[in-house]
């Protein structure tokens, strides 16, 4: 009998389904309230395990932690690096993370948001600055995102007619960093 306890321990551990604490952001699935610097995990992209948070509320996504404040090029020159690679793109996971009220992607190079972005509709706050996302192409994705109040554009392609467009789709909304 001191045999078989063990023996069918381990055979119940090896058949029970994964632990959802398993893979990147395992340590993170609790978490209301996340920050995710890629170069803490040596990433220099947002991975799929991005959809174990379904907890999470606020999270906040950018390249690294300098713990020094960054200085912003002019916005004349913003243009010319929205062009430029390296282009990176959200993976549909960040979608599964309905319960998200404040999102930053922050100077993530993102060149589109995922399609059904529209998902997060809970969404309150949602931070896009210093990306290379081309607001245009991004419209319909934003209108619909009924329960958004503020919303920074600042470092992305952005021009008078889409901002006039998201506020006559959510009147409300404040846009920071667009051109008013």
């Amino acid at each position: 009998m001191r045999i078989l306890l063990p023996i069918l321990t381990a055979i119940l551990f090896a058949c029970s389904p994964k632990d959802e604490r398993e893979g990147l952001f395992g340590q993170l699935v609790e978490r209301e309230s996340v920050e995710i610097y890629l170069s803490s995990y040596n990433l220099d992209s947002i991975p799929s395990d991005i959809g174990q948070l379904k907890k999470a509320k606020s999270l906040y996504i950018t390249k690294d932690s300098t713990g020094q404040w960054e200085v912003y090029p002019p916005e004349s020159t913003i243009q010319e690096m929205t062009d430029d690679p390296p282009f990176r793109y959200v993976p549909e996971e960040l979608t599964e993370l309905t319960q998200l009220q404040n999102l930053g992607l922050v100077g993530l190079d993102l060149a589109k948001l995922p399609t059904d972005f529209d998902r997060l509709q809970h969404l309150d706050t949602l931070n896009l600055m210093m990306n290379k996302l081309n607001i245009s192409n991004e419209l319909d994705k934003l209108k619909k995102l009924e329960n958004l109040k503020y919303l920074v554009v600042f470092g992305n392609k952005v021009d008078s007619a889409d901002i006039a467009e998201l506020k006559r789709a959510n009147p409300k909304l404040e846009i920071i960093g667009g051109l008013e």
